[in-house]
């Protein structure tokens, strides 16, 4: 239509102007035209539009840094030729390719805020018998130094320190999107893998970008979760995610190790039960990995890193290939996405704060923590 305007655009209305006011008033004319036509500057740029999430959150495309492909191996790469390697590319492969045998997939859970001391006085006797078969860090698992829930999932997930992966607040702010870096879901995603998470607290959204989710829910309350999660693993998976959020709940409300607190975590170790028979009835139990653990601890009515309670988590591996043990190295939440992309075969990421567990496997622990690795 703007065209057809142009292309017959005449000005008859010359008996009533001079012939160089007539041009004057015959370009100004024209320059109206096209403005209307060109429309309004996009102000915000000619990005694609975002990925639509299911529960309303964040719909601003999320900054996901990818790392680039690289012929050297990556900076932890085992030099022992009796221990098997991790994989040798930064780019996740198609078809997974588990480094460990039997393994086909792997269930990070957290009980957000328990005490590793609260799992025999609650009691937790399914987590406690899985700790029976199992690689266990009583005393040697910490947390990053702001113990809170937001930076401390956001490092579980993604391998960072705080200030690397930028989850530096602990609330849910839409406008800050999500937490940056190649975390364990992204790289679990695009090796082919399902990928789930199962959550109590909308701030968990932030901790993975929704293109690399296949399903994520929210469910509040340990009964809800259960009813969320059983169908999710009858549908099998690559990697899940699942997190109780009661005993943090419970904690600040009638304090950490009081009777309240105790009774979430044997409602949240019965739903660890129906899990767990319902790997077994479904014929997967044999070949999923299990990561237990926490983002914090806690004492009185909060966890705002005061004693040493606030930052002891409990850090318990099983599965296939694990090798039952107590251990006594140092170990970061952050080490646990390393430690799953190692039991997955997916590829371990050279800027990763973190690093494989790989004692748990009963192999040479090629790197330690000698400190702290993230800034104070």
């Amino acid at each position: 239509m703007c065209a057809f305007a142009l292309k017959n655009f005449r000005f008859p209305v010359t008996t009533y102007f001079g012939e160089r006011s007539l041009k004057h008033l015959t370009v100004l004319t024209l320059a109206f035209l096209l403005a209307a036509c060109a429309g309004l500057p996009n102000i915000w740029g000619s990005s694609l539009p975002p990925v639509p999430t299911p529960t309303g959150f964040p719909t601003d495309p999320p900054t996901v840094t990818l790392t680039p492909p690289a012929s050297s191996t990556p900076t932890i790469t085992p030099t022992f030729t009796a221990t098997p390697t991790p994989a040798a590319t930064l780019t996740p492969s198609a078809t997974p390719l588990p480094s460990k045998a039997g393994i086909e997939r792997a269930i990070i859970i957290s009980f957000d805020g328990l005490r590793p001391d609260a799992i025999e006085l609650a009691p937790m006797p399914n987590l406690m018998e899985l700790m029976e078969g199992a690689a266990y860090a009583p005393l040697t698992a910490r947390t990053i130094d702001y113990p809170a829930t937001s930076p401390s999932h956001a490092s579980m997930l993604t391998g960072y320190c705080m200030e690397d992966h930028g989850v530096i607040y602990n609330k849910y702010f839409m406008y800050m999107g999500y937490a940056k870096g190649t975390d364990v879901f992204q790289l679990a995603h695009e090796a082919g893998m399902r990928t789930v998470m199962i959550v109590s607290k909308d701030k968990m959204r932030q901790m993975a970008e929704p293109e690399t989710t296949d399903i994520f829910e929210i469910a509040y309350g340990e009964p809800a979760i259960q009813e969320a999660v059983l169908p999710q693993i009858e549908q099998d998976f690559g990697l899940m995610f699942v997190h109780f959020a009661g005993a943090d709940n419970r904690g600040h409300k009638y304090d950490w190790m009081s009777g309240e607190y105790m009774k979430v975590l044997r409602e949240g170790d019965a739903v660890l039960g129906e899990m767990i028979k319902t790997l077994k009835a479904s014929g997967m139990f044999e070949t999923t990995f299990f990561l237990i653990t926490a983002d914090h601890g806690g004492h009185d009515s909060n966890h705002i890193g005061l004693i040493i309670e606030d930052y002891r988590i409990p850090w318990v591996a099983y599965g296939p290939g694990v090798i039952p043990q107590t251990l006594d190295l140092t170990i970061y939440t952050f080490d646990t996405a390393a430690t799953v992309a190692y039991a997955l075969g997916l590829p371990i990421q050279p800027d990763w704060d973190g690093i494989p567990i790989y004692k748990i496997f009963g192999e040479e622990q090629l790197q330690i923590h000698e400190k702290y690795p993230c800034k104070n």
